[in-house]
């Protein structure tokens, strides 16, 4: 693990008095329960503390399918660094220019992949937000 990178981590939560709601066997299971158990990988943004910035993606309008498994989601030794991440289980399935897009939506399997992990969520206009500290 990045020592460095531990270190801000660990100053950015006192400085800000954060509290862990998440730790990496949560992590894991979430992400083990996601691509075993959901119809399609829902689209995520995440927010690491140690980033100035908030991710501007339009959670609103995915037309794709989250890589949870590849390099957009950080390995398990940088857990420690999730903020929050934002899950979208819906999206637009195109079906031609002159038909309307077919919303495939993956809410209730999701839910209840939270339920079964014990995490807790917030939920805004559709989207979920998971934090990592808060």
């Amino acid at each position: 693990m990045n020592k460095s990178l531990n270190k801000k981590v660990s100053q950015i939560i006192q400085q800000r008095n954060l509290h862990s709601i998440m730790n990496n066997t949560k992590w894991t299971e979430l992400i083990s329960s996601i691509i075993q158990e959901m119809p399609f990988p829902p689209a995520f943004v995440i927010k690491y503390l140690t980033s100035e910035t908030k991710p501007s993606i339009d959670m609103m309008a995915c037309h794709y399918y989250g890589d949870w498994t590849g390099e957009n989601f950080p390995s398990v030794e940088y857990y420690f660094n999730i903020e929050w991440m934002k899950v979208q289980p819906r999206y637009y399935n195109h079906r031609g220019k002159l038909v309307s897009p077919e919303i495939v939506d993956g809410s209730k399997e999701f839910e209840a992949i939270l339920d079964k992990c014990h995490i807790p969520y917030e939920i805004d206009n559709g989207v979920y937000c998971i934090y990592g500290y808060k």
